[in-house]
Order: structure tokens, then C-alpha cells, then sequence
């Protein structure tokens, strides 16, 4: 329960599908009326494919809070991958929440399902009542389906029945799909085997034959009646408008949402419902139509839906290119705030804004982790830019289930990796707004992955670019930077410039008696006391154990000389090493002068002082 709401998740796939769309309107509304809420999880395909791709769609399935949870509505044959399947199944029985699969039949679950056969069976015996026809011809599905094979079982029951010759001369397979139809009614014409009636296993077979044996010059229905199965929309406006029967998602949904309630406050368990599909009487049989529909009306809409689905798919290009390009999470924003998108709200993974992290590999230990990152939000846009935990889903959610609509969930990815999720926010079931959300989110989560990859690279190119600007030992700047940065530098010859330059006394000795980690130690020393006293300047590790800083302006160098002793002799002190870390000095300002002459100039002055050190076995504390 939420907010004082029982909650029935549905997972789904194709909601651009226009039965689909009529099941989660009839579904949603009983909730509804019984004080329920809906709340729906979607993939843009039915993962039938297996691809990668399918797997990064699925973990939208991963956003269910079984907390909140009171049942779970599967419609399985809209999700052809079985782990997927078996994983909603799983976790909801783990949580103890009933389930209802739809359009599947399993033995540990409430099934839900349109009783095909006896659907079938009304279009056949309709043929037989009220046609006397006697010679039927059936195109099957595919062979081995258990759709189709049950059709034929129960073509040949309702033969059997009436005492109608039906051997297997009279089945074909057409595969559910028209080629295959087409080359199993030629077959029956060279064959001179066309019977009376052919009954088709799917409407889709059934419109293909029409237009095959009109071509042919047969007249339909007058020599040869033609029925499908199915009832999909086309049939309405064919020549001649076919027969059928049809599964009526919309009384589905009613019935699956009051499945629900009955397995909350009863406690029903895996029982089996059966929804009888209707009879549609039209044209190919022979029947006076009982209802008629205008082509012109569906023209249009579908003209409609068509043109606005490739404008936009043009305007979502657009936008993903330039979220592409973006500098910053908020011009991301500003780009997705676009009147295509609307009633929507644009979660990202914590790990997506972070520049600095492999978008190649998930980071986060949950599929979504702990916080999701606000980056689109079309109805409150001053949430906009902040997190909200990953369990909230979304924000307002309270008022989205009070004034009744139905959220709708569908995951951003890249690949396999998930990015985050969108949820639509639609007052109303207008088919044109779930057209678009399976495009909506392909584009977005394209944009993502392309601004996330853009800017690891810029953020590899920095990694790199800094592995070449400072020394890893010391963190001074490498030569070759120094070398670019002081070019700024010497612009301005009229500034005096001052070099000073240190280098490491002993070094060979304490490599060779303590190890080159003790070597590695002396430099970084050295360097460190360089940076502190130098650091207003550029400093760096110039070579093995030769460091350079070059000081803007004039300076002391008796002052900086003594600084730069006291702070080795200090790290000394506080050092329990067995030697000390001393180096050489030289401190040369000048004006107008070449860096390489100042710094020759500079060495000059070191080598005096590192002439007149004592012996560097000497400097070794006495005892050790």
C-alpha cells in the first residue's frame, strides 16, 4: 500500500499497441473505483530477440518496490524472455504478493486467459449453423504451436461434431502470416482443391487470402467464404470486411483488476479465469454486417499518427545531438524541455553524472542504486536538478495516485547498462501519447549515453594530459609543462624573473646503500621543501634529482637560500631515516634574459656551493 492506495504493478511490453492501451484503461479504472491504484512497467519491445539491448529494456522490472506492492499483473506473452519471466515470478513470490499471469498458464499462479478455442469454435460453427457450410479447408499457424495446434483440435472436434469430412488433406499451415497463407491457397487453386469455406487461424492469413483469391478472380463470399481469427482493426476496412472473432482486452483489463482485488481481500490462489472472445460478423461470410466503421475516420487517424510520429522522431534527433554536445547537466535540461515532451518525468543514475566513472561497466551495487539524479521534470520543474531516492520512484508521487493517474515506467539504457528511467505522467488514455513513449525513450537514453561517453573521453583526455603535466613521484610540473607554462612567462620582458634551482646531494649513495624506495623519498623531499617555498612560482622536477622553480619579479636569494635549508633541515629532524636529505642551491634573478641562459647561470651558482660540501658518506648521523 501507498499513501493510503493498494498498488498493482503491470509489467507489459508495446503500449503503443492500441489493445494493449484499451487493457491498462479498463484495468487502471476498476482499480480505481475500488480505491486501487495502477502503476505499470514497461518494455518498448516484447524482448523476443534476446539482445543485449532487450536486457538493458528488462531492468524497468528491477524498479518494483515489493514493499508497496500489493499484487502483480504479468501479461507473459507480451514478454517472450523466460529468465525475465521467471525473475518477475520469483521476487513477487518471495514477497509473498499474489500474482496474476495473463495470456500464460501456470500451475503456481492465478492465470487469466482468453478461451481461444471456444472463440475459434463460434467462428466455425456459425458456418455450419447458420451457412450449412460442409466443406472447409483450415490455414493453420505455425506447425507445433500450441495456439495453432489447439485450433486444429478444435476445428477437428466441431468436424467430428456435425459429421464433416476433415482429414488432413484439408489442413494447411500458413504460419500466421501472409506469404506462407498466400502459398497454401495457390497450392488448393493449381490443385483444383478451393473448398466452400476456408478457415484461417489469425486474421492476418485471412485478409491475405481475400486478396489473393479477388485477384484471382474468385468472388468472396459468393464462391469461396473466408474467416479469420483475432479481431484486429484491419478487418473492419478490408474488401470484403472479414469474419472473425475478437478478444475483447478492454473487458481483460476489467477482469484482471478485479482478479487482483479478489486475490487481496480473499486470498484466491492459482485459479484459472477464461474470458470468451466475441463473435464479429462481416462480409466475407456471407452475413450482413451488424456494425460498420468509417475508412475514411480510420484514414485519417492513421495518416495522423503517422505524420506526428515522423516529425517527432525528427525533433527527437535534433534534440539528442545537442543534448550530445552539452557542457552541463543543465543545459541537458534545458534541451529536453521540448513541447514534444510533455507529462514526464527523467530520472539518471547517480553514476551517469559523474564524469569521472567508466560508462562501460555499472558501478552501483542495485541495478539503479540508492538515489536517482532529477534531470527532466515537464509538470514541476523545480524539482529539477535534485536527487530523490530510487524506492520514491518518482516525485509527487502522492498526488499523481490521488487525482488517478496511472504512472508508467519505461528504462533508459545503453546497451545492457541501465542510465535510468522515465515515467509518463498522462491524464487520460489517448493512444497518441503511448505511441511515442517506446521513441521518446530511445532518443533520450541515446542522448544520455552519447553526453556520459563525450565527456569520460574529456575526462580521459585530462588524466592523460595530467600524467604528462606532473611528475607522479614529486606532483611538480613535468619538464615539458614547465617548459609550455613559462612561455607565458617571458612574454613580458620588462619583469625581472628569478630561476631557482635545487639539486639533490647524494642520491647515487643513498640509492646504493639504502634502496632506490630511500632514493624515491630523498626527491620527494626535496621537492616538497621546493613547492613550499616556492610554490607562488612553477615549480618542477627538471630532472633525476634536479628541480627548477621560476619566480615571477625580483627576489632575495640569501632569503630563499635560507628558507629552502631550514625546510630540509626541518623535514630532516622530524625524519627517522638514517641519513639526511641536503641539496645544492642556486638562485639567479635576471631581466630580458633566455630561460636556458638563466638557468646556466643559475646552475653555475649551484655548483660552486655543492663544490665546497663535505663528503656525502659524512652527512650519514653518526651510529648508524
Amino acid at each position: 500500500m501507498l499513501y493510503g492506495y493498494k498498488i498493482a504493478a503491470v509489467c507489459i511490453s508495446k503500449m503503443n499497441e492500441e489493445y494493449i492501451r484499451l487493457f491498462i484503461e479498463s484495468l487502471s479504472k476498476t482499480l480505481n473505483s475500488q480505491g486501487w491504484r495502477a502503476m505499470v512497467f514497461m518494455t518498448g519491445t516484447d524482448l523476443y530477440s534476446h539482445t543485449p539491448s532487450n536486457k538493458g529494456e528488462e531492468t524497468v522490472f528491477d524498479l518494483m518496490d515489493f514493499s508497496v506492492i500489493d499484487a502483480v499483473v504479468m501479461l507473459e506473452n507480451l514478454l517472450f524472455d523466460e529468465e525475465c519471466r521467471e525473475k518477475i515470478i520469483r521476487r513477487t513470490k518471495e514477497a509473498g504478493v499474489p500474482m496474476l499471469v495473463v495470456n500464460g498458464l501456470r500451475d503456481d499462479c492465478n492465470c487469466l486467459n482468453f478461451d481461444y478455442p471456444g472463440g475459434f469454435a463460434k467462428v466455425v460453427r456459425h458456418l455450419v449453423e447458420e451457412h450449412n457450410i460442409r466443406d472447409f479447408h483450415m490455414i493453420a499457424g505455425n506447425q507445433g504451436n500450441s495456439f495453432s495446434e489447439a485450433r486444429i483440435e478444435m476445428m477437428r472436434s466441431i468436424m467430428k461434431e456435425y459429421d464433416i469430412p476433415f482429414g488432413d488433406d484439408r489442413l494447411s499451415y500458413g504460419d500466421f502470416w501472409s506469404d506462407p497463407a498466400i502459398l497454401a491457397v495457390r497450392r488448393l487453386i493449381d490443385e483444383n482443391r478451393l473448398p466452400r469455406a476456408i478457415v484461417c487461424a489469425n486474421d492476418v492469413m485471412a485478409l491475405a487470402i481475400c486478396q489473393e483469391l479477388l485477384k484471382r478472380g474468385y468472388r468472396i463470399p459468393e464462391d469461396v467464404i473466408v474467416t479469420g481469427f483475432d479481431g484486429i482493426e484491419e478487418i473492419w476496412y478490408s474488401v470484403p470486411k472479414i469474419t472473425s472473432a475478437s478478444s475483447n482486452y478492454g473487458m481483460l483489463g476489467k477482469m484482471a483488476a478485479e482478479i487482483c482485488i479478489e486475490s487481496v481481500e480473499e486470498g484466491v490462489r492459482n485459479k484459472k479465469y477464461y474470458l470468451l472472445p466475441e463473435l464479429i460478423i462481416q462480409e466475407s461470410c456471407g452475413c450482413p454486417m451488424l456494425n460498420k466503421r468509417d475508412p475514411v475516420e480510420y484514414l485519417f487517424r492513421q495518416n495522423n499518427v503517422f505524420n506526428r510520429y515522423y516529425h517527432e522522431a525528427g525533433d527527437l534527433n535534433e534534440i539528442s545531438a545537442r543534448i550530445k554536445l552539452c557542457d552541463t547537466l543543465e543545459q541537458v535540461t534545458a534541451e529536453l524541455h521540448d513541447q514534444i515532451l510533455y507529462c514526464i518525468q527523467v530520472f539518471l543514475k547517480e553514476e551517469c553524472i559523474n564524469s569521472s566513472l567508466d560508462p562501460t561497466v555499472q558501478h552501483s551495487a542495485t541495478t539503479f542504486g540508492e538515489e536517482v539524479y532529477s534531470i527532466l521534470d515537464t509538470n514541476h520543474p523545480e524539482h529539477e536538478g535534485s536527487f530523490i531516492k530510487t524506492k520514491d520512484l518518482i516525485t509527487e508521487m502522492e498526488s499523481v495516485l490521488k487525482l488517478e493517474i496511472t504512472p508508467i515506467f519505461i528504462a533508459l539504457h545503453d546497451i545492457d547498462l541501465p542510465l535510468g528511467y522515465i515515467c509518463y505522467v498522462y491524464e487520460g488514455y489517448h493512444l497518441q501519447n503511448h505511441l511515442k513513449m517506446y521513441q521518446n525513450a530511445m532518443a533520450i537514453g541515446n542522448a544520455i549515453a552519447g553526453y556520459r561517453n563525450r565527456h569520460y573521453q574529456q575526462h580521459l583526455r585530462s588524466v592523460v594530459e595530467d600524467m604528462y603535466k606532473y611528475d607522479a613521484l614529486t606532483g611538480l610540473v613535468s619538464r615539458s609543462a614547465f617548459i609550455t607554462q613559462i612561455e607565458h612567462s617571458m612574454k613580458d620582458c620588462s619583469k625581472p624573473l628569478t630561476i631557482v634551482l635545487l639539486d639533490l646531494d647524494g642520491l647515487k649513495y643513498i640509492n646504493d646503500t639504502f634502496g632506490h624506495l630511500e632514493g624515491d623519498h630523498a626527491i620527494a623531499t626535496a621537492a616538497r621543501c621546493l613547492h613550499e617555498v616556492c610554490g607562488d612560482g612553477i615549480c618542477t622536477r627538471y630532472g633525476g634529482d634536479e628541480f627548477v622553480a621560476l619566480l615571477t619579479g625580483p627576489a632575495d636569494p640569501d632569503k630563499l637560500h635560507k628558507e629552502l635549508t631550514e625546510k630540509l633541515a626541518a623535514c630532516n629532524a622530524a625524519s627517522d631515516k638514517p641519513y639526511t636529505v641536503s641539496a645544492s642551491i642556486g638562485i639567479y634573478t635576471g631581466t630580458g634574459e633566455s630561460i636556458d641562459i638563466m638557468i646556466t647561470k643559475a646552475d653555475e651558482i649551484m655548483y660552486k656551493e655543492k663544490a665546497h660540501k663535505p663528503n656525502r658518506r659524512k652527512m650519514i648521523p653518526s651510529g648508524d
